[in-house]
């Protein structure tokens, strides 16, 4: 008898048409979930806006040739909802002359007519002073998860605004553009990297010429509560 029900188990088995992932209906997995949507990404669990924000910016300019320009100043701003903003920037520079300007200045050479050595000495129109403000739009969001203990949030934006740079020869007004990315630690921190480019006319060799005048700026900012 145990050998005969064995029997039949086995022709059970093998006669039974395999169960594929197609055959299943959704609502048998998910159950009465069913009929709401599946969020991917969650928001934070905390709000930006109409939040004041304040910070501190240093960083240094990247398209200089004959001079290292480096920023410092304070930034203040705030969102009037989580993706829309504004923010104004106070940075001052700080100028050194570079290796191949120190090189330039060290050659000397004697003209063709007259008399003396000449020295070589770069068309330089440093900057001193940047103030602008700027609309800011943070469309794009997410999260890293961090070896699945600390959740780090972080906005990815584009700012466009209105600029005044202090240079060599004068006050130049200058439109500025730009991205970046925060990095939230907790509720009121976050870490910031931006990337920007201010662009106005200056005087070289005697005629007008525009210049782009890119930075990167790393931030701390707080929001306030």
């Amino acid at each position: 008898m145990k050998n005969i029900l064995q029997a039949l188990a086995v022709l059970v088995f093998t006669w039974a048409p395999p169960l594929k992932a197609m055959d299943l209906d959704p609502k048998d997995i998910r159950g009465s979930s069913s009929k709401e949507p599946v969020e991917v990404l969650q928001n934070r669990y905390f709000l930006k806006g109409f939040r004041p924000e304040i910070g501190l910016i240093g960083g240094f300019v990247l398209n200089e040739a004959y001079t290292n320009t480096q920023l410092s100043g304070l930034r203040g701003g705030m969102f009037i909802d989580e993706w829309i903003g504004f923010e104004f920037q106070y940075i001052r520079a700080r100028v050194k002359p570079s290796t191949d300007r120190q090189t330039l200045e060290q050659l000397k050479y004697r003209p063709l007519v007259g008399e003396g050595v000449t020295t070589v000495s770069p068309e330089v129109n440093a900057i001193h002073v940047i103030t602008e403000a700027n609309a800011v739009a943070a469309p794009l969001y997410g999260k890293i998860n961090i070896i699945n203990t600390w959740i780090v949030y972080t906005d990815i934006y584009a700012t466009a605004g209105l600029a005044n740079v202090q240079t060599d020869q004068g006050n130049k007004g200058a439109i500025s553009i730009g991205a970046g990315e925060r990095f939230y630690v907790g509720q009121s921190w976050s870490l910031r990297i931006d990337y920007r480019d201010r662009i106005y006319t200056e005087t070289r060799g005697g005629s007008s010429s525009r210049r782009h005048a890119q930075s990167v700026d790393f931030g701390l900012s707080y929001f306030f509560l």
